[in-house]
């Protein structure tokens, strides 16, 4: 999906389905959830023009996001939203309801390395908060 002022892109997001180890989700978390690996909502991707930037683009995106991820919990038991955050993302998104989790480490070469977090379907607001 993307975000358009005029001919100018000003923002995009992309998803795409995965699944979540629930072993790596912080203990507190974990209530009543099966063994086996869960089906995820991965947002990929969310970025905003810096001219565009505090005008809610991004707000607009996640409430996307967030509405796909509920349909898809109806239809195929999507459990949440997952996002690799970089460095510079975390606060944004802790203020969504994010939470860090244990993901898989790796190596991105010269990128800063990204924190897996998780918003579970039940805490996903009916509208995100204004940032």
């Amino acid at each position: 999906m993307f975000a358009a002022d005029g001919d100018a892109v000003i923002g995009f997001a992309t998803v795409s389905p995965s699944a979540i180890d629930v072993g790596r989700v912080p203990a507190m978390r974990r209530k009543r959830s099966p063994k086996y690996p869960r089906p995820v909502l991965r947002l990929a991707r969310l970025a905003v023009d810096e001219r565009a930037q505090g005008r809610g683009v991004g707000r607009v995106f996640l409430k996307a996001v967030f509405g796909l991820a509920k349909d898809l919990s109806q239809d195929y038991g999507c459990v949440g939203v997952v996002v690799d955050a970089t460095p510079e993302a975390i606060t944004f998104d802790q203020r969504y309801g994010f939470i860090e989790f244990f993901g898989l480490s790796g190596h991105l070469g010269d990128r800063p390395q990204p924190r897996p977090m998780f918003l579970e379907i039940d805490a996903i607001p009916d509208s995100p908060p204004n940032p």
